[in-house]
């Protein structure tokens, strides 16, 4: 007998509340600058997704790893089963690294194309965050560009060096 419902609800994205003061004359004034995270529901359609990925995945000075999002027999998704992501959706990468960047893409020719060119290279400095959302119904597609490429840049000392990884998309 199956239990409950598959689902997938919440907001993942930019959530920005901020309040800009500006001392004045008689009185001071005050703007806020407000930008929602983008909602998200299980399915396949714009704005859903069936599959995610979250891990944390752990560089030392110079090392570097491919993670496969389309079906690397490796990764699991978040209930532990095995990554299958036809398209992606969402990502989000942090730099947890307090001392030395994260060199994001580049590889070259199996690469997502979330970038103009395989060969872009986008830098996260440490504790920085880069986040990718397409909530389209198609998403883009990992069925040849599938690779996710990182590399610590062995600016910083000797360690280890978390990084954070959240991929969602379709299985």
């Amino acid at each position: 007998m199956t239990v409950g419902t598959t689902r997938t609800t919440g907001n993942a994205g930019v959530s920005i509340n901020l309040t800009a003061f500006l001392a004045g004359d008689l009185s001071e004034i005050r703007v806020p600058a407000t930008v929602n995270p983008f909602g998200w529901s299980y399915g396949t359609g714009a704005g859903a997704v069936n599959v995610i990925y979250a891990d944390t995945i752990v560089l030392t000075d110079g090392s570097s790893t491919t993670l496969d999002l389309l079906a690397s027999g490796a990764l699991l998704d978040i209930f532990g089963r095995a990554l299958t992501m036809s398209a992606i959706k969402f990502l989000y990468v942090k730099n947890t690294s307090t001392d030395s960047a994260l060199l994001m893409g580049g590889a070259a020719a199996l690469d997502l194309d979330i970038w103009a060119a395989t060969s872009d290279i986008t830098i996260i400095q440490p504790g920085g965050v880069f986040l990718w959302i397409d909530p389209s119904a198609s998403g883009v597609s990992t069925a040849v560009n599938k690779n996710l490429y990182l590399e610590d840049n062995a600016a910083g000392g000797a360690g280890n060096k978390p990084i954070e990884v959240i991929a969602m998309g379709l299985d």
